[in-house]
């Protein structure tokens, strides 16, 4: 009778034990992300942690359902990111109607990036400031860790750099904040980091490193695109026509801003001077990346206009 008493009480303790793991399994996955990005910030100085932004398309950019999928959603990702990050989620939705405030504060911060597809996922320290841009990336929430990982290495060189440069004067502390910025993107560094350049600029007053032009030029094209930004396509082109006559850019840094000033031209309509405004931007670094696609584009740009069914 004892014996079967105990067997009774084992059998329901492992019915409850089953029961438990049943309903913990059942539960949702708990939510890692807020979309408040002051607070984040201020939880990411209190614990010591970088921040992760998603700007993401929700409920129409394909890319993004996918990366949310394929990782953000997956167990891996839920356990191991809020270990290192604090999540951000900047959501431009289409057919969701977000609260006016919500969509003021992730606007400022799209602004603020330079931010011009989804996703784009841009890491920062916990002053905001941005060290890395990154989007979709195939294999799984183990190798997106692994990728976000090694693009926090660079946030963390970036802040010893900086440290490191504090002290020096003159040429020297232009030649350290310069190694500091060196594997920043230009379009982060130009619009987040306009204090550091200013003092690359101050500390290289003569130009005689050549940072000064240098630097001036991430600094125009940042303003570039920021009046690319209001739709202002003018003004665009006046900033990038000044760049050149005030900074005389060259290789890459002419070759963007002529990207730029044949795209607007092509959209104001004067193909015959976007054509030769991109065929000068291949030649200005003809080895480049940018190049192969500049080729492509002329390409189609000097594909005669279809003609409609039933011309002549």
């Amino acid at each position: 009778m004892r014996h079967n008493r105990f067997a009774v009480l084992a059998a329901a303790m492992v019915l409850l034990w089953n029961f438990a793991c049943l309903r913990a399994a059942s539960q949702p996955p708990r939510d890692i992300w807020t979309t408040d990005v002051a607070g984040a910030l201020k939880r990411a100085a209190k614990e010591k942690k970088d921040v992760l932004m998603d700007f993401t398309g929700s409920d129409w950019c394909g890319w993004c359902i996918k990366l949310d999928s394929e990782v953000f959603s997956q167990p891996a990702f839920i356990k191991e990111a809020p270990k290192q990050f604090v999540l951000v989620k900047l959501d431009f939705p289409q057919r969701t109607k977000l609260p006016a405030a919500l969509q003021k504060q992730n606007q400022e911060w799209l602004e603020k990036f330079g931010v011009r597809g989804y996703p784009t996922i841009v890491l920062t320290d916990a002053k905001g400031r941005p060290y890395a841009k990154t989007g979709y990336k195939e294999g799984g929430p183990e190798a997106y860790l692994t990728h976000l990982r090694e693009l926090a290495k660079t946030g963390a060189a970036l802040k010893a750099a900086l440290a490191k440069a504090a002290g020096a004067r003159g040429a020297d502390k232009a030649a350290l904040l310069d190694k500091a910025l060196a594997d920043l993107d230009p379009e982060l560094a130009g619009a987040a980091y306009k204090d550091v350049i200013q003092q690359i600029i101050a500390a290289d007053a003569d130009n005689k490193a050549g940072l000064k032009h240098k630097y001036a030029l991430i600094l125009a094209e940042n303003d570039v695109q920021a009046a690319l930004s209001k739709n202002d396509l003018d003004g665009a082109m006046a900033l990038i026509d000044k760049a050149f006559k005030e900074l005389s850019p060259s290789g890459t840094q002419a070759q963007e801003l002529l990207v730029t000033k044949g795209l607007i031209q092509n959209k104001k309509g004067d193909k015959a001077a976007a054509i030769a405004t991109l065929e000068a931007a291949r030649a200005a670094a003809p080895e480049s990346d940018r190049a192969r696609q500049i080729a492509g584009f002329l390409e189609r740009l000097k594909q005669p206009p279809a003609k409609s069914e039933g011309g002549k």
